[in-house]
């Protein structure tokens, strides 16, 4: 067993479980082919498991994938790791890039799924089990979001929101019971405020460290509710500036990774959040990650629909209806709209139809194949199976993996942890429908009121949430020459996946009517760099 196990119990705390267990508990997983390990216990980890009487072996990923699992063929033999580095080093590859995971990956159709970009290597997805008995090798799913998400629904507001309470406390509370000291990431929004209100009073305390970034052009500034969480835990509050002349030359030396990621992030972060940790000796870094995800933050458009595929038309359909168009700021006539599209002619949201919205470079033609073929979506997630938009929508959005590994990273950083994205509270929230997870016209409803008297009420009552756009610009502006450079004749306008021409247009620095998002570029930006680092490590790329 490797990453870290806490058991489940029926009537108290989870509890840390070693990763080597006792003999009575390893006979029980063993002799449920390692089910009992979904069932019994949580945590980020990957199982391996053998039965010398069967002579079987398993592979079991936990299902949030917090721990990578790739995986190889090699002379018949089947390879297991979850570095690249450790493949390379074994004298594993040379391996082909995988050119169609890339293509998914600029148009935002690709999720948590077995392809990689690169050809040879696949990885086992969160919650499946490999099954090696002699010669014959098979697969199967032990967590299924879509059966979790249309069973034993919770649809009473008082019993969810005591639930969530209970169930993200104990995810938080375990996690802290594994370290002495750990930094926390403040943001001044709501997931980051719950995290620290649930360690604040955990029953094993680590020391606690928060910090804040905070922008210092004319992107909004968070640092007073940052401070106000801070204030109510008696917790000092350190603020650091953003930079926005921030060289992007560094991202020539990511590590080699199965794909690109999300660079940016840990370029701005990664060794000032390492330097942190070892001045406080901490030893983990907790984040609020996961929470818009989980608790729905967007997307109330679909509640009606949601309610009238339970439920059917009942009086309760105008409420929700009301509480959805508040929330995002449509009329409800749009909302309705959609209900009856979703409920009167069964029409449901597929990935499809949000693929490349906010991509004005790709090629057309890139899209439209991309869109049809959906070959990097998540194996379970790809037939509805009936599940209503709303909470199929919910599902995709809990199908993508913290990144577990700092491409920037030195041995001795911390540890990430984002407590909030753990097992039992995916399946808690999965459990809860759109239309009470947005009650009142508020995302994040239930939530809020989960915590509402362990939080600063600024912090609980506020709709609106800071953005980094500017900030982001202004790093594109500084480092534009090389972007010119690294993009132009890049790989993914020799592939054909990008508009040279728009892009050129773009990066001209001229005025244009071309609305292209930092977050494309920088997408771009991220999987070009991973080919150079490809190419550097004399790897061969496939045309």
């Amino acid at each position: 067993m490797l990453g870290k196990l806490f058991e489940r119990s029926s009537d108290g705390p989870s509890t840390p479980a070693p990763l080597a267990l006792d003999e009575p508990r390893t006979r029980a997983i063993i002799s449920t082919g390692g089910r009992r390990l979904i069932d019994h216990y949580w945590g980020r980890y990957v199982a391996f498991l053998h039965d010398d009487s069967s002579s079987t072996s398993w592979v079991l990923r936990d299902p949030t994938a917090g721990l990578p699992c790739l995986t190889l063929r090699f002379g018949g033999v089947y390879v297991y790791f979850s570095l690249l580095e450790d493949a390379l080093t074994l004298g594993l590859g040379p391996f082909e890039v995988n050119w169609g995971f890339l293509a998914a990956g600029v148009c935002q159709m690709r999720e948590h799924a077995h392809g990689t970009a690169l050809r040879d290597v696949s990885q086992v997805v969160g919650g499946e089990c490999l099954e090696l008995r002699g010669d014959k090798f098979s697969s199967s799913f032990y967590w299924d979001a879509l059966q979790i998400a249309n069973s034993n629904l919770i649809e009473d507001p008082a019993q969810a929101t005591s639930a969530l309470r209970n169930c993200v406390r104990d995810a938080v509370h375990a996690w802290a019971s594994s370290y002495s000291s750990i930094i926390l990431s403040v943001s001044g929004g709501l997931d980051s405020s719950i995290v620290f209100s649930c360690l604040r009073d955990a029953p094993v305390k680590p020391e606690i460290t928060c910090f804040h970034y905070y922008p210092t052009g004319s992107d909004m500034d968070e640092r007073g509710f940052a401070r106000l969480v801070a204030k109510s835990g008696n917790r000092e509050l350190i603020e650091r500036p953003r930079d926005s002349a921030l060289s992007l030359q560094p991202l020539r030396n990511v590590q080699a990774f199965q794909e690109p990621g999300n660079y940016l992030y840990y370029l701005e972060h990664s060794r000032l959040d390492a330097q942190l940790a070892a001045e406080h000796g901490a030893t983990a870094s907790f984040v609020g990650w996961g929470g818009d995800q989980l608790f729905f933050q967007e997307r109330a458009v679909w509640a009606a629909g949601d309610y009238l595929h339970y439920h059917g038309l009942r009086p309760d359909v105008l409420r929700i209806a009301l509480d959805s168009a508040q929330m995002d700021r449509i009329s409800v006539w749009e909302v309705l709209r959609e209900a009856v599209g979703q409920y009167a002619m069964r029409r449901h949201w597929n990935m499809g139809e949000d693929a490349g919205c906010f991509r004005s470079l790709v090629r057309p033609e890139i899209l439209a194949e991309v869109r049809s073929s959906g070959a990097y979506l998540h194996p379970l997630l790809l037939d509805s199976r009936g599940t209503p938009s709303g909470k199929l929508w919910h599902a995709h959005q809990l199908s993508g993996p913290w990144e577990f590994y700092d491409p920037l990273g030195e041995p001795d950083d911390p540890e990430t942890v984002a407590p909030l994205y753990s097992q039992p509270v995916i399946e808690l929230c999965l459990r809860i429908p759109v239309h009470v997870l947005t009650l009142g016209g508020w995302d994040r409803a239930i939530a809020r009121r989960a915590f509402y008297n362990d939080m600063p009420l600024e912090i609980v009552n506020r709709r609106n949430k800071g953005g980094i756009e500017a900030h982001l610009r202004g790093i594109l502006e500084h480092n534009s020459a090389f972007l010119r450079g690294l993009l132009l004749d890049g790989a993914l306008v020799q592939q054909g996946l990008v508009d040279r021409n728009k892009l050129a247009t773009v990066l001209s620095g001229k005025a244009t009517r071309i609305q292209v998002s930092s977050g494309e570029l920088f997408d771009f930006i991220s999987t070009e760099t991973w080919l150079r680092r490809l190419r550097n490590q004399a790897w061969r790329a496939a045309a």
